[in-house]
This record gives structure tokens, C-alpha cells and sequence, in this order.
């Protein structure tokens, strides 16, 4: 196969926040001409999971989809709180829904900002959080787009500890293939 030509990844943009509702098209068109080959639209929350997988499905092969609970949820900087179990189990019956469609589970990880995570409570709730999207991104065979926060060291811990580390680094492969963007995605080492 033939080489494309060099280009950008943004391997981390929030497409689905309301600030690009009103100029999106013209956004994707000035990333484009800047280069831009492709953008990993991650989620923070379950309410903007449709909105990302519709993105996707427009924008195909440049718009690539990851979903996933960020460990700070709240629209609005005033009602920003710790994730919740209860904020993951309304995710995860979406996530399976797309799973087939996904470039990676995410934005997950810690974040302990005494702001939003100022208990020994809040932070185990947020690690159980993000141990289940792992063992989900495992059993899925996706990667996971990690986000920390006054957590760096925790957070590495805790992959290591889900043995997140088995998994081989995501390989990008920027062939244009009946027009779509392709990714080789993480598998776990040592399995079939």
C-alpha cells in the first residue's frame, strides 16, 4: 500500500462540549487545512456519549470515538463532584451498545483535586471507577485514554496493579482504506 502523507492526530479533544455546537464544521475545516488527519473526540460523562457516536458516524474515519466516565463529573464548573459507581453503571450499557465502534475507552482515569475528591471515600470510589474501565478496555481489547490529575503516581499504580501495562501501546496506522481511518488497537500480551 502506497504511503499518505504525514499529518496530525488529536488524540484528545472534547468535540461534544456545547462551545462547538454553533462553528463545528468550520473548526473540522481549519483542522484540515492545518493537517489534521484525525480527532479522538473522548467523553467525560454518559450524556454526551450519543452526541460523540453521531460525530463519529458524520464525520467518519475523522471524528474517532471514545467513551468512557472522567473522574470529575458536572456540567457546570458550580456543580462539578467525584465520580460515583452510579455515574458508571448509567455508562456502561452504552458503551456496550458502541463497543464494536470504538477507538478506545475514555476519558478515564483519577483526579484528586482536593476539589472534587477531598475523602479517602471519594478517591477509592473514583479508583473502583476506573478498575472497571479498565478490566472493561481489557476484556474489549481497546485502549484507554488516561486522564490525571493530582493523581499521577496513584493512577500509574493502579494500571499497573490491573495489569493495564500488559497491553501492547496503541499503533497508529494512517492509511486511508475505502476512505476510513485505521487504527491498530491494543491487544492484551500473552493471550490468543
Amino acid at each position: 500500500m502506497g504511503a499518505v502523507g504525514m499529518g496530525l492526530v488529536d488524540c484528545h479533544c472534547h468535540l461534544s462540549a456545547s462551545d462547538f455546537d454553533s462553528d463545528l464544521d468550520d473548526v473540522l475545516e481549519k483542522a484540515k487545512k492545518a493537517n489534521v488527519m484525525a480527532l479522538v473526540a473522548v467523553a467525560e460523562h454518559s450524556g454526551e456519549f450519543e452526541k460523540i457516536m453521531q460525530l463519529s458516524e458524520r464525520y467518519s474515519g475523522f471524528i474517532l470515538p471514545c467513551l468512557g466516565v472522567h473522574p470529575v463529573q458536572g456540567l457546570s464548573p458550580e456543580d462539578q463532584r467525584s465520580v460515583t459507581l452510579k455515574d458508571l453503571d448509567l455508562a456502561l450499557p452504552i458503551i456496550e451498545k458502541y463497543k464494536d465502534q470504538l477507538l478506545a475507552i475514555g476519558e478515564v482515569g483519577l483526579d484528586f483535586s482536593p476539589r472534587f475528591a477531598n475523602t479517602d471515600k471519594q478517591k477509592e470510589e473514583q479508583r473502583q471507577v476506573l478498575i472497571t474501565q479498565v478490566q472493561l478496555a481489557k476484556r474489549l481489547n481497546l485502549p484507554l485514554n488516561v486522564h490525571s490529575r493530582s493523581a499521577g503516581r496513584p493512577t500509574i499504580s493502579l494500571l499497573q496493579e490491573q495489569e493495564a501495562e500488559t497491553c501492547e501501546t496503541v499503533a497508529f496506522n494512517f492509511n486511508l482504506l475505502r476512505n476510513r481511518f485505521t487504527c491498530a488497537r491494543t491487544r492484551k500480551t500473552g493471550t490468543e
